[in-house]
This record gives structure tokens, C-alpha cells and sequence, in this order.
């Protein structure tokens, strides 16, 4: 480890402390490790890097990579190129980070306007690390909120193919691979050049090769652009507004980037919206206990419909301003009012909606033209609508949908009561027999009941603007099916 505390708590940098004082505080064990508070030894550098390392086992809080020459001058660099791009920020080495049960290799937390709160893991890999264990450590870094970067050591990970005649051709292992499909980015740090290569955008080839006089051919991943490394200095970090995330980049290949970063950008808003859908089902969910336990089972099923067909209405639907700003508002409110807030605000509208059901019901049962009418063009769904139930105020489920469907209910009334022996005909009739001809004239007139009666044959006119147009319907279907006489022509044998 690169960084220790002494008894007193003064933090010391082995790169750069007092030697000589070092040697003596270790001497008197009054070196400790910043986060396990073990006693830690300084081994001044004679071979390897100055570094501090644990007297007598490794650090209880977490097993990390070992110190290795390579690793120790990994942390340096980025270290000092942290410290030189960010002068503003609190960048340390080897911090534990007590949400994670991690020490990550340079810890850096910011404090200038425009990036206050914001946290960075920069870690320097160069032992093996499984892709498994990778992936665990990233997400403990996204569940507390920290973006980690990995930088992976060079000449331990970038590897290209031996094949004959095959040049850049890349030869890739698991953790880069996982890094890359996970983040989007991967990076390389050369200890000798102290050049970072980003790895964004990879493109495949075959060819052919003649091994002990048999063709072969084989698939082989290059990165494009072939060159896509420059010296540390150059480096930069690119921020988005929307989510804070930053990436590393230079000059010379960031136009080239630019695609990958929108993937990127569409792949954070992704988990976002994964997220707060996650979180309000949490959260409707804790409501529905609580409605279970003060309403009963019957209307707790009743709130819990209501709320998934509106909730799923925002994004699956297309709302005018004001369906969508009722919407949002019930969103909100699943997320932020507590299960008590939220009944209180709501009780009125859900029994509204349970009087709307009983309604409902009882249309489905009624012969009445007008009931059966109102209840053919209404799906149950609908009764469930935010803007729906807001719109019907303090009407009755039957008043509310007569007045919305006033024309249909005229159109319709008009034809059976001016057509009513037409419609008794044509109920008499083998229906089978005269579908096709109906279809002929107006195949949406048409009932869909296999015996209809003279009422579901009214209704189809449900389907039409005016009487007149209802008129003209009548016509050719007295003309064409009720008084048409197949053997009219005949007396002309």
C-alpha cells in the first residue's frame, strides 16, 4: 500500500514522506493501516516502489490485488494524473468504502462547483481477476453510488494473436470482455510509456491461412481504429450532464467515440427507467399491504388494477398534457406520500371507481338497447382512467357514457325504432347464409354474434356519422338480402 496513518493520525504518502522518520515510527510500530487500524511496516525503495505493507497478515477488511511492483507504480500514475487534472478534489490512495466492504486503489471525491458529490473508484488491475468477480465488485460500486474505473495493466492484458501472416489481430480475455460489454470502454495503462489505450469499438474479419498445407478459415477482432493510445497527459475526463458519468478521452479519437458514447448514454437511461420502475412497483406494493389491511382483499385487488393500468398508461401510451400530468401525479404520489397520505388523498376517487364497477356489471346484465349500446363501446379499462374517473366528476357511469356517446346512441335508437321490422327479418333469417352479403355492403355493421338478435343488429349501426347514412344502409340491404328474389328474371325463359 502506498498510503498509512501513524498514531496520531498524520496520513503519510510512501512516495514522498520523510524517510528517515518513516523508518523510525515503523520501527516503533507506530505505523497503522487507514483502514483496519493493523500495524503496517514501511519498505523503503530499493527494487521495488516505497510502499507500506502489514506486519504480519493482509488487511482484515477486504482481500485486495497484492502489492506488486507493477500494481504500486499503476496507483502512482493515476494518482498523480488525478491530482493534476482535479486539483480541487480530495484524491487519495487505498480508501476503504465502508457501503462497499472495498478499498479502492485511488479513491477520488469531489468538492468544485458543478461536480460537488460526486465519487470516483479509479482501480489498477494487474493480477488476474475473474470476470465473475468483477462484476460483483462493480456492483457494489453502483449500489453506493460511485462510477469505477478500471484500468487494466497493458502488458498483462492486451494480447494479439500468433497466427501466421495475422497482424493486430486481438486476442481477448473474459475480463475485458465483461468490462467492455458492461461499461462500453475498456482501458489499458503502459507502466513503460505511461500511454492509456481505450478500447471503444471492435470490428471482425476472416481469413485464410495455410497450416501444414491445409487451408484454414478463421474468424479474427481488431479494434478500429488500429492506433487508439496516447500519453496520460493527453487524457481527459468527458462528463455528461444528465447523469454525471464520466469517460476517459483524447483529442484525436473522441469524434471517433462518439457513437459509442450515445450507446452509452441510452444504456444509463436504461437502468434508470429499470430502476424507477423497480422502485415504484416497491413501492405500490407497500401500499397494497397497507390496503389490505385497512379495506379487505376484494378492493385492495380493485386500488391494485387501477394502479397498474395507469402506471403502464405512461409509458405505453400516447397521453394528451393533461392525462399525462394526472399520471404523473399518481406516480409521484406512489413514490413520495406515505401509505396513510396516499389513501386520504385517494379514498373518494377509489370509491368511485368500485361504484363504477357495480354499474358496469349491471350493464352487462341489461336488456335495455341504450344500456347494452353504452356498455358495447365502453371496455372495463376504461372506467379505470384517471382522466376518465377526473372527466366524470359527480355523474353516474350511465349518464357519463351517454353523453359521450350521444351520436351512436341517436344513430342507433333511430334504426330501431324506424327499422324494427327490417331488423325483425333479418334476425329470422339463417345468418350464416346472409353474412356475406351484409359484408358486401358494410362488413363493420356486421354483428360478430354467431345467432344475433334484433338488438345486436341495431348496434352495429353504432359504427355510422348520421341517420342518413344509416337510411342508405337500410336500402341496400332491403334491396340486397330482405326482398331480393333469386328468380325475379325468370319469367323471361
Amino acid at each position: 500500500m502506498l498510503r498509512c496513518i501513524t498514531v496520531d493520525k498524520e496520513t503519510l504518502i510512501a512516495s514522498n514522506c520523510d524517510k528517515e522518520n518513516t523508518k523510525r515510527l515503523s520501527q516503533e510500530k507506530q505505523l497503522l493501516c487507514p483502514n483496519c487500524q493493523s500495524t503496517v511496516i514501511f519498505k523503503p525503495g530499493k527494487i521495488k516502489r516505497s510502499h507500506f505493507a502489514h506486519y504480519e497478515s493482509e488487511c482484515v477488511v477486504t482481500n485486495y490485488e497484492p502489492e506488486t511492483a507493477s500494481h504500486l507504480q499503476g496507483k502512482q500514475v493515476l494518482y498523480d494524473w488525478l491530482n493534476k487534472k482535479f486539483p480541487a478534489a480530495d484524491v487519495e490512495y487505498e480508501v476503504y468504502i465502508p457501503e462497499t466492504n472495498q478499498i479502492a486503489d485511488i479513491f477520488v471525491e469531489h468538492t468544485d462547483e458543478g461536480m460537488e458529490g460526486i465519487r470516483w473508484a479509479f482501480e489498477f488491475q494487474h493480477s488476474p481477476l475473474s470476470s465473475v468477480e468483477w462484476e460483483t465488485r462493480h456492483n457494489h460500486y453502483k449500489s453506493a453510488g460511485i462510477q469505477d474505473f478500471w484500468v487494466l495493466d497493458k502488458d498483462k492484458y492486451v494480447k494479439f494473436s500468433k497466427a501466421r501472416d495475422i497482424t493486430d489481430a486481438r486476442n481477448r480475455n473474459d475480463l475485458e470482455k465483461k468490462i467492455f460489454n458492461e461499461i462500453g470502454l475498456c482501458y489499458f495503462l503502459d507502466l513503460e510509456t505511461t500511454e492509456l489505450t481505450i478500447d471503444f469499438k471492435f470490428t471482425t474479419s476472416w481469413h485464410t491461412t495455410i497450416v501444414k498445407g491445409v487451408r484454414r478459415r478463421n474468424e479474427y477482432t481488431y479494434h478500429s481504429p488500429i492506433h487508439h493510445s496516447t500519453h496520460m497527459d493527453k487524457v481527459q475526463v468527458r462528463m455528461n450532464d444528465e447523469f454525471q458519468h464520466g469517460v476517459l478521452v483524447y483529442p484525436e479519437i473522441e469524434k471517433q467515440m462518439e457513437e459509442k458514447l450515445s450507446w452509452i448514454l441510452a444504456k444509463l437511461r436504461g437502468e434508470r427507467s429499470r430502476k424507477e420502475k423497480q422502485e415504484l412497483q416497491d413501492r405500490a406494493k407497500e401500499k397494497m399491504k397497507f390496503a389490505k389491511e385497512k379495506y379487505g382483499k376484494e378492493k385492495t385487488e380493485v386500488i391494485w388494477r387501477f394502479m397498474e393500468l395507469n402506471i403502464e398508461e405512461l409509458s405505453d401510451y400516447e397521453l394528451d398534457l393533461s392525462e399525462e400530468e394526472n399520471i404523473k401525479e399518481l406516480t409521484n404520489d406512489v413514490l413520495q406520500l406515505s401509505e396513510e397520505e396516499f389513501f386520504i388523498k385517494y379514498e373518494t376517487l377509489f370509491e368511485k371507481l368500485q361504484r363504477n364497477l357495480g354499474e358496469f356489471i349491471a350493464l352487462k346484465d341489461s336488456k335495455d338497447l341504450v344500456k347494452r349500446l353504452i356498455k358495447n363501446v365502453t371496455y372495463e379499462t376504461q372506467i379505470f382512467s384517471m382522466s376518465f374517473l377526473s372527466d366524470q366528476g359527480n355523474s353516474s357511469l350511465e349518464d357519463y357514457l351517454k353523453g359521450i356517446h350521444k351520436e351512436k346512441i341517436d344513430v342507433v335508437t333511430y334504426v330501431y325504432t324506424t327499422y324494427s321490422s327490417e331488423l325483425e327479418k333479418l334476425a329470422s333469417m339463417n345468418f350464416r347464409a346472409i353474412k356475406r352479403d351484409l359484408d358486401k355492403i358494410i362488413p363493420i355493421i356486421t354483428p360478430w354474434e354467431s345467432k344475433p338478435t334484433i338488438v345486436d343488429f341495431a348496434i352495429g349501426y353504432k359504427r355510422l356519422e348520421s341517420r342518413e347514412a344509416a337510411d342508405e344502409h337500410i336500402k341496400q340491404v332491403k334491396e340486397k338480402i330482405i326482398d331480393y328474389n333469386p328468380f325475379a328474371d325468370m319469367d323471361d325463359w
